[in-house]
Parts: structure tokens; sequence; C-alpha cells
């Protein structure tokens, strides 16, 4: 067997073990590309992220510290469904006090539909507004919001569906999706291979599964070369006149 014979072997098994992969990685990467990343996946479109700047004076808006949680590690101003409030991180919890003084209250359904209407931007009518203990598992894989349970979601019947995630408890924004944003995610789970959590691009079937297909392209370059070769002898092959 001749070695272009063998290279154009390698180069076949090779790609059939990686080309869905190499597909996924090619239509991955042109959605990501050519889709609005800002309008569409992060729905600033449709959506007025709220914004909350932190008072001078926020040390006194909530008395005493609690000394049995550890150090303050950070403070955050934050918009909820029921008013302004304060976000601080301690060593030990992270607590929650309401501008206003005292703890935030908890939201109801009235509160997040009200919430929702002031900082959506797009044509569509807000749909329904209702607590789901998580998200659902959209496209086999995709959780559009698995990061906590028992949240509130307002969704719009917009063109691409667009859905609002708050807090279950105080009604602070926590998430933006639509339809855009599924097929984003999915597609990027498969561009990193991670089909889990899709955050980990630097796993093992990833690694393996570059290392092939960095293979079939090393392959392709010997046929091209084999082919190239074979061209230019046919070219420059001296044809000896008829004796």
């Amino acid at each position: 067997m001749s070695l272009a014979a063998t290279f154009f072997r390698w180069h076949r098994w090779i790609g059939y073990l990686v080309a869905f992969q190499v597909l996924a990685w090619i239509l991955g990467g042109l959605l990501f590309a050519w889709l609005p990343f800002q309008d569409w996946i992060k729905c600033g479109e449709v959506m007025e992220k709220p914004r909350q700047p932190l008072p001078a004076n926020w040390a006194t808006q909530i008395g005493p510290m609690p000394t049995d949680k550890g150090a303050l590690l950070g403070v955050q101003s934050i918009a909820t469904a029921t008013g302004p409030a304060l976000k601080l991180r301690f060593e030990k919890e992270e607590l929650l006090f309401s501008m206003a003084g005292g703890a935030v209250l908890a939201a109801n359904i009235g509160n997040i539909r009200q919430f929702a209407h002031s900082i959506y931007k797009g044509e569509g009518k807000l749909a329904e507004v209702i607590k789901i203990k998580e998200a659902p598992r959209r496209l086999g894989m995709v959780h559009e919001f698995s990061a906590r349970q028992n949240v509130w979601v307002a969704r719009f019947d917009d063109a691409l569906q667009s859905r609002f995630y708050f807090d279950g408890q105080s009604g602070e924004l926590l998430a933006a999706r639509n339809e855009a944003w599924v097929i984003y995610d999915f597609f990027w789970r498969l561009h990193v291979m991670d089909y889990s959590e899709g955050e980990d691009f630097n796993n093992s079937l990833l690694r393996g599964t570059s290392i092939v297909a960095m293979g079939l392209t090393l392959t392709g370059f010997a046929l091209s070369f084999f082919a190239i070769r074979r061209s230019w002898r046919r070219r420059t092959k001296v044809v000896k006149p008829k004796s």
C-alpha cells in the first residue's frame, strides 16, 4: 500500500470519528458570529436592566451590623420587586436589607408583574407570571436557569418569547432568557463538549477530540501534498518520441 493510500485511509476513519463534532464546531461558530449577542442573547433589545446606585449613607439605613456573620466582604445596591435594597455579603451568609429600613418584603405576583412591566421595553404583552420550582430542560440538555430553585418567571409573547426570572423571595431580577438564548446555549454546550453545565471548556472529552481533529487536518494536508505532487509529475513528464 502506498503512503498516499495510507494517509487516505487514516483521513477517512478519523473523519468518521469527528465528523459530527467538527460540524457542530462549524455551525456553532457561524451562529456565534451572526446572532446579535447583546440585543438577542442578552435580551438587550427588550429589557432595560434596572440600575440602583449605592447611596453614600447606606450603612446608616440598615442600622447595626450583625456580629455573627463574619467579616463584611461586599455591598451591592439592587432593585427588587418590592423596592430598592442592599445586598450584604458576609463570610458566612448573604443578607438583604430594604433601603426603607428592615428586611426586604416577600414579593408576590402583583409585585413581580409590575416590576416585569417596568423593565420590559419590547413590543410584546405580558403573557403570564408564575412561580416555578426550577426552570425546565430545553432541547434535551439546556437549563434556562438552574442556579436557584423556587423562582418567579414572567413570560412575554414577543417574537423571541422573552422570559424574565426573579428571586422567589425578594423579587430581584436574576436572569433574562428567550428562544435565541436557548439555541445559543445548546450550540455552546456542543461547542465545548460540556453537556451538563456548559462551562468546562477544559474537559478531557474536548481535549481528546481536538487532538483527533488535528489529526484529521494533518492527514488532509498530507493528502493535498500528494495530490499536488502527482499533478506536478504529470505536467512535467516528458513524453518520449516514437522510434
